[in-house]
């Protein structure tokens, strides 16, 4: 039986997030995840969000939400409040103009909700002969219990999630975001060709939120 072993939320995109025990999952995804984000006013990325791509020291930057607010420890371990300045900060750390949105829903690349099987995780890392830590892949629930690759038959079909009811919609095509370490940043470019040529470039599924629940560590999904 499929069981949610990890869930994680990014109150900030592009930022490292915070574990759960439980999280309630809504229509935008679970409370809170990627509600705030920056964005890019560099002219030839007017609009554009702000991710680890053009700044790979957003992931030295944990955020999480308390009382409905993001709090943000930053590489120096000093606390921000998300609307306290951080924009202002990060825009001189990046050197790019920058503002903070907050728009619940908004921010997400593709769906609201990430699904990825640590079995498929696992398999991966043993085809590159190499410790792969999961939360490279950024989930929101990371399930344990299943078979690799199994959640790729998933696409198309509604599962369940705690009282959450998730409608399996599409792979997630992975970027260069996997191949930077999640704690050091440090950058292991062959992953990414190695999942280009082993599994199309894609490790996990994207899902919609067919009914709302809460979710917990320990949950069965099917």
């Amino acid at each position: 039986m499929a069981l949610v072993a990890e869930i994680w939320r990014y109150p900030v995109k592009s930022m490292a997030g915070e574990r759960l025990e439980s999280c309630v999952i809504e229509a935008t995804g679970l409370v809170g995840d990627r509600r705030w984000a920056l964005v890019d006013a560099t002219p030839n990325r007017a609009g554009k969000l702000l991710t680890i791509r053009q700044h790979e020291k957003l992931l030295t930057y944990r955020a999480r939400l308390e009382d409905g607010a993001a709090k943000v420890v930053g590489p120096d371990g000093a606390v921000h409040a998300v609307d306290g300045g951080l924009a202002r900060l990060l825009a001189e750390e990046s050197m790019r103009p920058l503002q903070l949105r907050d728009l619940a829903g908004a921010n997400f690349d593709d769906s609201p909700v990430l699904v990825v099987n640590l079995a498929s995780v696992r398999a991966f890392a043993a085809e590159a002969a190499m410790h792969v830590d999961h939360r490279r892949f950024r989930a929101n629930l990371y399930l344990d219990g299943l078979d690799a690759f199994e959640e790729v038959s998933w696409v198309g079909r509604q599962i369940r999630a705690g009282d959450a009811q998730l409608q399996v919609v599409a792979r997630d095509e992975r970027c260069v975001v996997i191949t930077r370490d999640p704690d050091t940043t440090a950058a292991t470019p062959q992953l990414l060709s190695l999942l280009a040529q082993r599994h199309d470039t894609c490790m996990g599924v994207y899902c919609t939120v067919a009914r709302s629940g809460q979710v917990a560590e320990g949950d069965p999904v099917g």
